[in-house]
């Protein structure tokens, strides 16, 4: 089929249909219109920074006559988090109508558009989201401190904490000013490329490099569109029976709802945080392992490659590698050798661990790369999870002062972060094993896709005592390509069936998206009321809510099919 068939809009034969076309014709356009005036809205309800894009660009033509590096005299001021009740009530309901327009676009919108049009309005939407004079998290300052320690102060800033550029301007808008960078050498070369090019071209301030990180990561999410449109198309040979409107049409759904996905917007394009990119990262590289009846050997080598840098970029990815490497030995078993399969995962582990390893050298600094981990939060703290929850109950109730350290966590802390990782790990191997056993699980493809997505909410829900948002990013795109799937999948009971039970996918990623956001809108009101006792019930609200309603409508669809399976039993029964 042809890319230009693919991009014309659905079109239906049935009368019925075609009035509905006809009737709705303008419905696209004024959903569009409704998300682009309310996130206008948005831009002119939190500016305080006189213009900030007329700031950015006046400081290029108009530079400061001063030298760079110190960066304390004449600075734009950055962007900053939302400080004030009035403007953490319009960020809710700004977000409010966005998530409504959203879901009724999702609903009614497929039939009456195509892929050119999701790709062109989340361009609009995207430039409108990069023009928000806000950022709800400050991990985009800490990104900017650590490129200019290495292209303006010539530091290791994988060694070397931010207080050695207390000077300069970016320093006193960080939060973790103690810790050197946990991000590995793939972002801090494109973060330091990014500085090199804003220095290159003379946008030489702070102000600059969030206009730059804004813009790249509004490009790594419009190619995250781009491969869930064309990566869904691998699965329309196991939806044979699908006619082909309904198939573009789920095809159109899908795409649409990650693509205009408010939540994926605020991160790529408004706090640009790097798993924005990471999976751009990882949706390539499962196009590298879409099977090839020619058995292309580079491809599952240039997939290696590619999971190697994302490793490289955030070390926490690194438990999707033996679904990996899981799919490269048992796919393909009635073409290819037992021996080809083990030899190609014994060079996808060689290449994948050599890579990580070249990678660090450079910044190993006589083991001194090893210290990060003993300053991280991450390793020790507990926030935004039920670890959280559950060593503060039990603390409340036993009477103990539960003391740390803003980079370090308190004992029991570090006890929650021994048994998340026990669990973590031994349902992880109970995975692999089940994987092992039963092949089926893990040797195709679209079951590859479940394996990782229930994999990393794995992670997220019980391998991860130190939680944010941001983390269940890359779920969005894997679940995008489950959900164009998943009807027929469950009706023959087919992997992703097996992986998930019976959730819904479609319906958890949309709860999941407005949960994300609203654990947004309870941090900003945690800062307005820094007394507040009750922070550690968030992860019970965050992760609560959308299981509950997730598991209410499962346990409805059981309730129904077994009624339906009773009722021809009864109609059976002979009369008295």
């Amino acid at each position: 089929m042809s890319q230009n068939k693919l991009d014309t809009p659905v079109l239906y034969p049935t009368a019925s249909n075609a009035a509905f076309e006809y009737k709705f014709r303008f419905l696209p356009w004024i959903c569009l219109l409704g998300i682009v005036v309310v996130i206008t809205i948005a831009d002119l309800t939190f500016i305080d920074r006189h213009f900030w894009l007329y700031t950015v660009i006046y400081h290029h033509l108009h530079p400061v006559k001063r030298p760079i590096i110190p960066g304390a005299v004449g600075e734009a001021m950055p962007l900053n988090l939302i400080k004030s009740l009035p403007l953490t009530c319009a960020f809710v309901g700004l977000f409010s109508i966005l998530f409504t327009f959203y879901f009724l676009a999702v609903r009614f919108l497929p039939r009456l558009i195509n892929q050119r049009y999701i790709f062109r309005s989340t361009i609009l939407m995207g430039i409108a989201y990069i023009l928000l004079p806000v950022v709800t998290s400050q991990d985009i300052f800490s990104y900017i401190a650590y490129a200019r320690m290495a292209v303006l102060y010539h530091l290791n800033p994988m060694v070397v904490a931010p207080t050695a550029i207390k000077p300069d301007f970016v320093y006193g808008f960080l939060y973790w000013v103690n810790q050197p960078s946990v991000y590995g050498p793939t972002w801090l070369a494109i973060t330091s490329l990014l500085q090199i090019i804003a220095s290159v071209i003379g946008f030489k301030y702070v102000l600059s490099m969030e206009l730059l990180l804004r813009i790249f990561g509004f490009m790594m999410h419009l190619g995250s569109t781009q491969l869930v449109w064309i990566l869904s198309a691998q699965l329309r040979s196991s939806n044979a029976t699908v006619s082909e409107g309904d198939w573009q049409r789920r095809r159109l759904r899908t795409t649409l709802a990650f693509a205009w996905n408010p939540f994926l917007l605020l991160e790529a394009c408004v706090n640009a945080h790097n798993d924005i990119t990471i999976l751009f990262m990882l949706l390539l590289s499962l196009w590298f392992l879409i099977p090839h009846p020619e058995n292309k050997r580079i491809a599952y080598v240039s997939a290696i490659i590619i999971l190697a840098l994302l490793a490289c970029l955030k070390i926490s990815y690194i438990v999707l590698l033996p679904g990996i490497l899981l799919f490269i030995l048992l796919q393909g078993a009635a073409v290819k050798s037992l021996r080809t399969r083990i030899l190609q995962t014994v060079v996808s582990i060689i290449v994948y661990s050599g890579l990580i390893i070249g990678m660090h050298a450079p910044f190993w600094d006589h083991g001194a790369l090893l210290n990060v981990l003993q300053v991280t939060p991450s390793a020790s703290r507990n926030t935004n999870s039920f670890y959280e929850t559950v060593v503060n109950i039990y603390a409340s109730f036993k009477g103990i002062p539960l003391t740390h350290k803003m980079d370090h966590g308190s004992r029991l802390e570090i006890m929650s972060h021994m048994v998340s990782t026990g669990l973590f790990l031994l349902i992880y191997a109970a995975i692999c094993i089940r994987s092992i056993c039963r092949p089926r699980y893990i040797n195709t493809w679209p079951a590859l896709v479940a394996w990782l997505a229930f994999t990393w909410l794995l992670y997220c829900v019980v391998g991860s005592p130190w939680f944010w948002p941001w983390y269940t990013i890359i779920l969005f795109g894997l679940f995008a390509l489950l959900e164009v799937n998943q009807e027929e999948q469950t009706t023959r009971r087919e992997p992703v069936h097996f992986v998930f039970g019976a959730l819904d996918v479609a319906l958890f990623g949309r709860l999941l998206s407005v949960s994300m956001v609203s654990l947004y809108c309870l941090w900003i009101f945690y800062n307005l009321v820094p007394n507040f006792q009750f922070t550690y019930f968030t992860s019970v609200f965050v992760w609560g809510i959308p299981f509950l309603i997730i598991g209410m409508r499962a346990a409805q669809k059981h309730i129904k099919q077994k009624l339906l399976y009773i009722k021809p039993s009864l109609d059976n029964q002979p009369s008295v």
